[in-house]
């Protein structure tokens, strides 16, 4: 198969040619890495000298808003939070019609989100996952209201009544239960109002034929009790012109506050979510012409009725081949009804994906003197399926279906010190069950005696316990020290069955067990230059769990390590009218965990299979920046600015030869990491008009990002999306009070594609096409 347009990988090997691999696992810093960090530190000691002397002449006045996030598992002002957070705001999502998860993020500074056949990945500062998280879990850890949920499906599920979302950047395990080796998202959804009666309604209406309603009533029940229910309803048709891509979902959530005095308080969750449209699917990437030879080899048997019949069986035994040549049934390649990137082929129609979750936590929050007891139990079940063959669409015959179900049992517990406390510190233990690993049933392959051998392997439910800590010491009334520890064990299982009549072999059960202890840690200085201005930098491992890959036996696969130096700086200037925020960062990560299909043997029966297995890649680098800037220019004008850099490589490992692909084994040492743009950027601009009548406030937002790789193939035909910039804008008028408001949207207005996954055969995963619409709402 030939390649299509790439950047040239020798460029990027060229500009790391530095980095080596450490097989020990010390630090080994490059010299171009040396001026990077040298660069970066210089600059924001500058910055924060310069910051401390504008911040103290500076007097207390009207200025930015105050935002109070619990990162940290404790309320606190987020420039008084010595990690690195970005925020999105639920008011933010609405204005500019932006309804799930995955849309809210793919603005935020250092992170990119990725396509998947089921949902989509987070990736922060270059750290993500490509593997099926049936058989490995995320870098980044996903929260919704402090409860784990590892699905991929809830990245891209419909959001509403969002109190905001908190972007950490980094490792976050000394306060967090679950692993995660790159950061967390944390979700918060509004909570009952015990003051007052509310209830909200929401119309959104856009193209596509998109119908979306959302409404929330709060119900206060005496002085103790508490009521939030909230729902919404969404029916859009597809963006592929196939029909796919469509939505048509709906989702409910309760929530009971009880709060008998300030020492105590405990809420109930109950949630509710269903999908049920024809799902996402690939788009051909272009030049695939001349370059579809079929079917694959691996793939030969399968197709029926044959596409090719061998003219010589003798010469040619099994060979799909005519001749024992190709035979190229698309000699120009995937035809589509346009030239739109969201028009589709002929051999690619629409599949079909049902998703249903139910969610069930509380959340028990008890004054007990020396501080604040947490507890939260919480239980989320999640069954979808999907219908759909993403490579070769119908040349196989009808599509599969296909399922991605799990169970999670959880309980965190932790005890905080008091908010008066001037030393903050916290402990905590948690449990995690999770259930529904792929099962694999009902395999067969035939041996060249034609003897058919049938495969079932299930997955185990996995197992975390971990305990955790963190404090913080204040020296003095400016300077403070942090310390956190973590140790967890998580433990993974599988079994497996191979049997075959006619060759009288069975394997019987064999079941496999992986079990692996961790222990990360963080250590951090925080300094106030002045009451506005703070420095910090700290040291902080992350961990991710390895695994069993799905091949029979399975292999063994190592857990992520992560090892993060960052210093920061966040400060408020100019009476509060500007806000400046820095940091620099280096990681040594080790033990990447890379998935890509393997020719393996089938127990002992002497066949060699095709199997998804995950690779270790050894230590790799990651260096980089980002400055975030909000000015309140007038009390009318607000300007937002951000610039990410990045600079990630690969560790040592080559990838086997791919037989979708027969490229060969591939040598990734030095080459770049997907989804790690070299330059990310962001500007945006809010005007607000104070009116008789009302508010109306204008803006818009654009982003532009370097060229990366979206997927660790970097062979691939398509695998690297070029530079690009997506725009978005809104204008809102709301009556005194925000009784009602009206709103008109638009998102990535210049109409442009960007891969977000890529696959062997030239097909891909994009993002979504221009979108616009009104929202109306109205609050009582």
């Amino acid at each position: 198969m030939a390649a299509g347009p790439r950047a040239p990988l020798a460029d990027a090997s060229a500009r790391r040619a530095t980095t080596r691999s450490n097989e020990g696992g010390g630090i080994v810093i490059t010299t171009l890495e040396r001026r990077h960090a040298a660069r970066c530190m210089s600059m924001l000691v500058a910055i924060g000298l310069a910051g401390a002397a504008w911040a103290d002449a500076a007097a207390t006045g009207e200025g930015l808003e105050e935002v109070i996030v619990t990162a940290q598992k404790r309320s606190e002002d987020v420039q008084k939070t010595a990690i690195s957070i970005a925020t999105v705001s639920g008011e933010e999502m609405a204005a500019q019609g932006k309804t799930s998860l995955d849309a809210a993020l793919k603005d935020v500074a250092g992170v990119q989100v990725q396509g998947l056949a089921q949902g989509a990945q987070i990736f922060i500062r270059g750290v993500g996952s490509s593997i099926d998280p049936s058989f490995a879990d995320p870098a980044i850890a996903l929260l919704v209201d402090g409860a784990y949920d590892g699905r991929t499906e809830s990245v891209q599920a419909g959001a509403y009544d969002i109190a905001r979302v908190e972007v950490l950047r980094g490792p976050q395990g000394t306060l967090y239960g679950r692993n995660a080796s790159g950061g967390s998202v944390n979700v918060i959804t509004n909570n009952p109002d015990l003051g007052a009666f509310g209830a909200s309604a929401r119309v959104q209406l856009g193209n596509y034929s998109l119908k979306r309603g959302e409404a929330m009533l709060n119900l206060p029940l005496g002085e103790t009790f508490g009521l939030r229910l909230a729902g919404f309803k969404e029916k859009r048709d597809g963006y592929i012109d196939d029909g796919s891509m469509d939505s048509n979902a709906w989702g409910a959530r309760a929530k009971l506050l009880f709060r008998p005095s300030d020492r105590l308080s405990v809420t109930l969750k109950a949630e509710i979510n269903r999908v049920d449209d024809l799902g996402p699917n690939t788009l051909p990437v272009p030049g695939s012409a001349g370059n579809l030879t079929f079917p694959p080899p691996i793939f030969a048997s399968n197709f029926n009725p044959p596409v090719a019949i061998p003219q010589n069986a003798n010469t040619c035994p099994g060979s799909p081949f005519i001749g024992c040549a190709p035979q190229w049934l698309f000699p120009n390649g995937w035809i589509t009804g346009s030239s739109s990137p969201w028009s589709n082929d002929a051999q690619h129609p629409p599949g079909s994906e049902q998703r249903k979750s139910e969610v069930y936590q509380a959340q028990i929050d008890a004054d007990v003197g020396i501080g604040t007891l947490t507890v939260l139990p919480a239980y989320s079940r999640h069954r979808n399926t999907l219908a759909s063959s993403f490579l070769f669409g119908i040349l196989t015959g009808p599509y599969g279906v296909g399922t991605g179900n799990a169970t999670y049992t959880s309980v965190e517990v932790r005890l905080a010190s008091a908010a008066s406390s001037r030393t903050k510190w916290l402990l905590g233990a948690y449990w995690l069950r999770s259930e529904g690993g792929p099962t694999f049933n009902g395999q067969t392959n035939t041996d060249t005696n034609g003897n058919t051998y049938t495969t079932d392997q299930t997955y185990q439910p996995g197992r975390t316990l971990a305990a955790f800590g963190q404090l913080t010491y204040p020296v003095t009334d400016a300077f403070r020290l942090t310390g956190g520890l973590r140790f967890s064990q998580d433990k993974t299982a599988t079994d497996y069955q191979v049997t075959s009549p006619t060759a009288g072999y069975d394997s019987g059960v064999v079941s496999y067990q992986h079990s692996q202890p961790s222990t990360t840690y963080k250590a951090g200085i925080e300094y106030d230059l002045a009451a506005h201005s703070m420095l910090y930098a700290h040291v902080a491992t992350g961990f991710k769990q390895g695994g069993l890959s799905p091949s029979v036996p399975p292999t063994v696969f190592e857990p992520e390590k992560l090892t993060s130096y960052e210093l920061g700086l966040k400060n408020r200037f100019a009476d509060n009218s500007v806000q400046v925020n820095l940091a620099a960062f280096y990681y040594d990560y080790r033990n990447y965990q890379l998935s890509s299909f393997d020719t393996v043997p089938l127990a002992d029966t002497g066949l060699q299979v095709t199997s998804p297995v995950v690779h270790n890649a050894k230590s790799g680098r990651i260096a980089g920046s980002e400055i975030e800037v909000e000015w309140l220019a007038s009390q009318a004008d607000t300007i937002r600015i951000s610039l990410t850099t990045l600079d990630a490589t690969y560790g040592e490992i080559v990838l086997p030869n791919n037989p979708f692909v027969n490229q060969g084994p591939y040598e990734l040492l030095g080459k770049p990491m997907a989804n790690s743009p070299r330059l990310t950027a962001s500007f945006a601009y809010d005007h607000t008009w104070t009116l008789p009548y009302g508010r109306l406030t204008t803006g818009f937002n654009t982003r532009y990002s370097d060229g990366y790789y979206t997927t660790p193939e970097l062979y691939l035909p398509g695998a690297y999306q070029d530079s690009y910039t997506r725009t978005g804008a809104q204008i809102r008028f709301a009556a005194p009070g925000d009784r009602w408001s009206l709103a008109l949207w638009g998102n990535n207005l210049e109409n442009h594609a960007q891969t977000t996954y890529v696959f062997p055969a030239y097909r891909r995963f994009v993002t979504a096409p221009r979108t616009y619409g009104l929202t109306l709402e109205a609050r009582l």
